[in-house]
């Protein structure tokens, strides 16, 4: 008895410590597009939520890779709009922007109408929870993310959006601070493909 009850706790200890032991790969782009001497940003506010704007990201299903993970968050934070293989297309072979564990990508689109994106129809087989995770979306300038990034962001702090750049179903006109530590890091070591080219 005493054998099996041995086993039984070893097995409980293997099970639980390869599901410990799974190595989380949270991944997520930013997407833009130039015009002239500025960059644009595809931003979009977090539903239901006091987190404000950001790009698009998140955690990962188990056997992703970073990439895959980037690709399928942004695919369904975007409504679908865009394809997750356009999205992979895009960031093959680019190394990410790592803040801790998290791998952001910096993906080159096409100009799209916001009201183009906003309405894309959400496919009727997806998970409504993924795809409905974010409620509005933007181009915003980075010349207007730029001044946070200058210094260390407190992530108490609130950041601002001019109102001129955002719907007007926005309703949290925040930056979220998050974000902005991972995009400063990009200014620090100097990994914005806008910047660094």
């Amino acid at each position: 008895m005493r054998h099996f009850h041995n086993g039984c706790l070893a097995l409980a200890i293997i099970l639980t410590s390869s599901i410990h032991a799974r190595a989380e790969r949270p991944a997520g782009t930013v997407l833009y597009f130039k015009s002239g001497k500025e960059v644009y940003l595809l931003l979009a506010e977090h539903a239901n939520s006091s987190r404000g704007w950001a790009g698009f990201g998140g955690g990962d299903q188990e056997g992703e890779s970073y990439t895959q993970t980037a690709a399928r968050k942004t695919h369904e934070e975007t409504r679908g709009h865009f394809a997750s293989a356009q999205i992979l297309a895009s960031i093959k072979g680019q190394t990410p922007l790592m803040d801790g564990t998290y791998a952001t990508y910096f993906a080159e689109v096409p100009f799209v109408p916001i009201p183009v994106i906003a309405q894309t129809e959400i496919p009727k087989e997806a998970d409504l929870d993924a795809y409905g995770e974010r409620s509005a979306f933007a181009w915003i300038p980075f010349s207007a993310v730029e001044p946070y990034l200058q210094e260390d962001i407190d992530r108490k702090k609130q950041y601002p959006i001019d109102a001129k750049y955002l719907p007007a179903e926005s309703t949290v006109p925040l930056f979220w601070p998050i974000w902005l530590t991972n995009m400063r890091k990009g200014i620090i070591e100097k990994t914005l493909p806008w910047i660094a080219e």
